[in-house]
């Protein structure tokens, strides 16, 4: 691992002012998964500027150089949960085809899927959509921004599954199907206690991509 240097190692201004970039970037991501952990854990009313400083083990004043009131933290939430969440998705599935064979890349995407589905994002994401409900400040940060966002991860699923070239809108309702029914089987983990459902569930979701696939060949 490449060690940090400190400002008092670093021979000129501008190896100074890299490390300043860097720590304030470190500082910003501490305070953004603070917030995340607050959000899954508090929901969105516990969700202040005076708690995620408590769990960033930072001061005010570095809580509000990066952000000056609980709105802006709240807009950089929701990019940082989308994104990450989309992170992981993708480099998990791209990591599991290393050593898999093409056939199984259905399998695997709708697993990761999945994964990505149980992540801290993801329920913080939750937490987002429900309170903007009955919140329209949050509403309006909230909507535009996932607007935004499904575009982007609809061109990023067409990198990642090339073997969909030519299907694009058969990647799309894959991609919906998938997202709506991994959804459900959230919501309902705590009704449908049997794992042996909910993997009869997933198993289905497996052979209607493969046959939105097969049909738009």
């Amino acid at each position: 691992m490449k060690r940090l240097v400190p400002p008092s190692e670093t021979t000129d201004g501008d190896g100074e002012m890299r490390w300043q970039q860097r720590k304030s970037a470190m500082t910003r991501e501490s305070i953004l998964k603070a917030a995340t952990e607050c959000l899954v854990e508090l929901g969105y009313s516990g969700l202040t500027t005076i708690e995620v400083t408590k769990r960033a083990a930072i001061s005010r004043g570095a809580m509000h150089h990066h952000f000056a009131n609980r709105t802006e933290l709240v807009a950089a939430l929701i990019d940082f949960v989308l994104h990450r969440r989309l992170e992981f998705f993708l480099g998990e599935y791209l990591a599991s085809l290393r050593d898999a064979e093409p056939s199984e890349a259905i399998r695997l995407a709708t697993e990761m899927h999945w994964q990505s589905v149980l992540t801290p994002e993801y329920s913080a994401y939750l937490e987002l959509a429900m309170a903007a409900r009955t919140d329209a400040e949050l509403a309006g940060l909230l909507v535009p921004a996932t607007k935004a966002f499904d575009r982007e991860w609809m061109d990023e699923m067409e990198k990642a599954f090339p073997q969909w070239d030519g299907r694009h809108e058969a990647l799309h309702l894959a991609s919906d199907f998938a997202a709506a029914l991994h959804l459900g089987l959230l919501m309902n983990r705590p009704f449908l206690g049997d794992p042996e459902r909910r993997s009869a569930v997933r198993q289905k979701l497996i052979a209607v991509v493969e046959q939105i696939y097969a049909e738009q060949g």
